[in-house]
């Protein structure tokens, strides 16, 4: 790989990303990092050099082999058509989710297509990516057929303007006053002390975008369409990382102490033994590691299997999925 560079490099995903090409040592000649309105004269520091930010596109359409699409949605879709057909496009922002001839990938689980693709590939949400990597080694044994969900979203999902209104929220709770709602906010109501059970527009049947995507992307990435698979989707208070409470049912029957173990042996799983050990947030900060606990047998569901999964939003469920994508490309 001889030339890559991020677009969005100086917002909450781009940097997280950039951050990972570091510590990973990613092979690459050259580096170029791009914002669309980055000051004059703006440097990032990369493997122990001040690397230019540029306000300009049209200077890399013929320079970069790889490119780290972290932008949102609006200048996504303006730019990446720009660079696709020259370049590998890893999108981040969301914008291609399911358009044609993208596909969704998560190493662990699809990898072994990645090299049949041009073009762009599209990160999942992360959630989905938390999901899957648990999800994926048991629907291999057991065959997953219905799937309940229920997740709990860091504000950080929707980058630097949502932890700014967190933090500008809990400014009134610190001092015991009733939070402001600023005008321009990015939540539907105060999410300082709030949880918010709705994560994009409301859709067909009352469930909202978040739920209904994270079901397309569940069915399409194990492809298997006949996965019955409802979820709720809610906004929680907190900066980063992302949990889930799941209730799986499986064609085979399953034990808890059999899933442990085939979890215990998946790539980028960490499996608590006990249930006194469950993960929180906080374990999972700054992890590359998924989380996963209390593990037991589900109630209701037949051959089923309830379980806790944490994950940081922004490192596996986005930025270093992206980059583990890469790796398998120029492997």
């Amino acid at each position: 790989m001889q030339s890559i560079a991020v677009l969005g490099a100086n917002n909450l995903i781009g940097r997280e990303l950039i951050s990972i090409l570091e510590q990973r040592d990613f092979p690459a000649q050259e580096v170029h990092f791009f914002a669309p309105d980055v000051e004059e004269g703006k440097n990032m520091a990369f493997k122990g050099r001040n690397v230019p930010v540029s306000s300009s596109y049209t200077d890399l359409l013929d320079k970069v082999d790889l490119v780290f699409c972290c932008l949102d949605r609006v200048r996504a879709r303006a730019l990446v058509s720009k660079f696709r057909n020259k370049s590998l496009v890893i999108d981040l922002s969301g914008a291609f989710r399911f358009a044609p001839e993208v596909p969704h990938m998560i190493p662990e689980v699809n990898g072994q297509e990645i090299q049949e693709y041009k073009g762009i590939i599209a990160n999942p949400s992360p959630v989905t990516i938390q999901l899957l990597l648990a999800l994926f080694p048991l629907h291999k044994k057991f065959d997953l057929e219905r799937l309940h969900v229920v997740t709990l979203n860091a504000v950080s999902d929707l980058g630097q303007d949502a932890l700014d209104e967190l933090d500008y929220e809990y400014e009134f709770l610190a001092v015991r006053e009733v939070a402001e709602k600023a005008q321009d906010g990015v939540f539907p109501h105060i999410i300082g002390g709030n949880i918010i059970p709705q994560i994009g527009d409301f859709e067909h049947k009352g469930y909202t975008e978040e739920e209904n995507l994270l079901a397309r992307e569940i069915t399409e990435i194990l492809a298997k369409a006949d996965i019955l698979v409802a979820a709720t989707c809610i906004w929680v208070p907190i900066r980063r990382v992302n949990c889930a409470v799941v209730f799986a049912g499986f064609k085979e029957n399953i034990s808890a102490a059999e899933a442990r173990k085939v979890l215990s042996d998946a790539a980028g799983v960490k499996t608590m033994k006990h249930d006194e050990e469950y993960p929180t947030p906080a374990h999972a900060v700054g992890r590359d590691e998924i989380f996963v606990g209390r593990v037991r047998k589900d109630a209701v569901f037949q051959h089923g299997l309830a379980m806790w999964i944490v994950a940081d939003n922004l490192r596996k469920g986005s930025a270093l999925n992206a980059v583990q994508i890469a790796e398998q490309v120029v492997s």
